[in-house]
């Protein structure tokens, strides 16, 4: 199960998305009510980032957009459509250690690179968006 963090005006394509993860039926889509409350302790409308600290078996591979996390702030709902909170980069990077993540289970994801099928997109590319290219 994987849990995609992505901005509002991200485009996450579903069928690209399939060439980089390990999805054997090849056909990724929302969670069902009775998955999210069992790993996620939520249901469909409210997941977001936050969620994370309900998957204590760390059974939860998340993907985070890279756009997203190099922003200044990101807004989430905190499990509750009823108000909003802000975490920075250096939140996000807080949660993951404190719950557990690591490369095995978070990944940085370029979804712009899926998107528009640029060429050499592959998965080692985009896992590790934040290392410099060379020019």
């Amino acid at each position: 199960m994987w849990l995609i963090c992505a901005g509002v005006d991200t485009e996450v394509d579903m069928k690209g998305l399939n060439k980089y993860l390990p999805v054997g039926s090849g056909n990724l889509r929302g969670g069902d009510l009775e998955s999210l409350e069992k790993y996620l302790g939520c249901y469909q409308g409210i997941v977001n980032y936050f969620s994370i600290v309900n998957d204590k078996e760390n059974k939860v591979k998340v993907i985070y957009d890279k756009i997203l996390y190099e922003a200044e702030w990101a807004s989430f709902h905190p499990m509750d459509n009823t108000g909003s909170t802000v975490i920075n980069r250096e939140g996000v990077d807080k949660l993951k250690q404190l719950t557990g993540r690591d490369d095995t289970n978070f990944e940085i994801m370029d979804f712009t690179t899926i998107a528009t099928g640029a060429p050499g997109a592959k998965k080692e590319e985009v896992k590790k968006p934040n290392k410099p290219k060379p020019e």
